[in-house]
């Protein structure tokens, strides 16, 4: 039974390791190229400087329809092959939402607020009975990050920025305990909250040039919950878990180019630190407490799961083109590196792999208050490999994945609100 993996879930199963990038449709329509560089008030989601360019009260909402479609066919070498090779889709349709809002305090201080989902999703192949079925059913992350952020506009041209994280994270892990249709299912859940902090400094060398540099930290948690077999009555199926999950930090840089008055070039280049995604331990929270999960005092470990994972990379070009006044159309191209390049490093879980990103969007000023966003991307992602081995199960197969997403999003100025109507 792999009852580890308690943080290696993907909703598509198809983000850089599980974060998925879906924070902005605006930027979205750009492959995310200019997403720290401002220009929309979601850029505060990787550079916190981004709030200070908006004055007034605004606000910018936006939700995202992931649609993924990924498969593992199971092949000559894995242990229950007899059970069958084919996992089904194993992504699950979702829609992540992200919210921001501004507000000027001053001529130099303007406050903000952004509640995003930074992790998670969920996978949960069709076919529960495939060669996989001990290693993965339904694996599931939620998290809910709340940034109150403040920048500070320290000359023309220099804003600096900066932001708390409040973070939930929430996590469910199902697996099989045996081969057979009867085998009772194991779950295991936690959840925690824990705090880190945003930074980021946009500047404006020149008329028409906009760089920005965010920094997103690592939040360490801690879940407390419970691992339970299906079946049995308590307190013999149950036992009391932690579980210590540090997300990666990210620093992302941006360029914003006007190139005349209706076009802007965009590019990003990103750095996610999954490397410090080694090894993940479950322990019992009370090591001899229960003869079934926890019952050698000496050794708290429930499972461990080593998994090896790598810097991930995110490079994107995009173009802005101001088609007329109220109508501006975008498009963009992203090369994405996964953090997990091997077959031994790639869960059923997460079968993550390489990818490029191929998005288009557009903005239509409805009114001097209201601009709706939209955007579609699809993700190719590479063609990979699998081979894992967890309690003496071995798995190895082919991975084939891709994605669409569809976004819309609102962004509206608030001023109104300041004069009473």
């Amino acid at each position: 039974m792999a009852v580890m993996a308690l943080v290696a879930s993907s909703g598509s199963a198809l983000a850089g390791g599980f974060a998925p990038k879906e924070q902005s449709v605006y930027f979205q329509g750009m492959s995310f190229a200019g997403a720290a560089a401002g220009g929309a008030l979601s850029s505060m989601f990787w550079n916190s400087a981004a709030v200070g360019q908006f004055d007034g009260i605004n606000s910018d909402s936006n939700y995202s329809l992931i649609l993924p479609d990924s498969e593992i066919t199971a092949t000559a070498g894995s242990t229950l092959l007899g059970n069958g090779s084919k996992s089904g889709d194993i992504g699950d349709s979702a829609v992540l939402p992200a919210s921001y809002f501004s507000y000027q305090l001053n001529s130099e201080i303007v406050l903000g607020m952004s509640v995003n989902a930074p992790f998670g999703l969920t996978t949960d192949p069709s076919n529960y009975l495939w060669a996989g079925v001990t290693q993965a059913r339904e694996s599931k992350i939620e998290t809910y990050n709340f940034n109150p952020t403040f920048a500070y506009r320290v000359a023309p041209g220099v804003i600096v920025g900066a932001g708390l994280q409040i973070e939930y994270f929430k996590a469910q892990l199902r697996q099989s305990s045996g081969v057979l249709i009867t085998s009772p299912e194991i779950a295991i859940k936690g959840d925690d909250v824990a705090v880190g902090f945003t930074a980021g400094i946009l500047v404006t060398p020149m008329s028409g040039t906009t760089i920005g540099v965010g920094f997103r930290s690592s939040i360490d948690h801690e879940l407390e919950g419970s691992i339970k077999l299906a079946f049995l009555a308590p307190p013999i199926n149950r036992a009391a878990i932690t579980a210590g999950i540090e997300t990666p930090e990210m620093v992302t840089a941006s360029l914003r180019q006007e190139l005349t008055p209706a076009w802007t070039l965009l590019g990003t280049v990103e750095w996610t630190n999954w490397s410090n995604v080694q090894q993940l331990v479950v322990n019992c929270k009370a090591p001899g407490t229960n003869a079934l999960f926890c019952p050698n005092p000496a050794i708290p470990a429930v499972r461990t799961l080593d998994l090896g994972w790598h810097d991930g990379w995110f490079f994107s070009g995009g173009l802005e083109h101001a088609y007329n006044s109220q109508l501006t159309l975008r498009g963009g191209v992203a090369y994405e590196i996964s953090p997990i390049q091997a077959a031994d490093e790639r869960t059923i879980r997460v079968p993550d792999a390489d990818r490029i990103w191929v998005s288009a969007g557009a903005s239509y000023k409805y009114s001097e208050w209201t601009t709706i966003d939209l955007a579609y991307s699809h993700v190719f992602v590479e063609d990979s490999t699998v081979d894992r081995t967890e309690s003496g199960i071995r798995v190895v197969g082919d991975v084939e994945s891709s994605v669409d997403i569809i976004s819309v999003g609102v962004r509206s100025k608030l001023d109104w609100l300041l004069s009473g109507g």
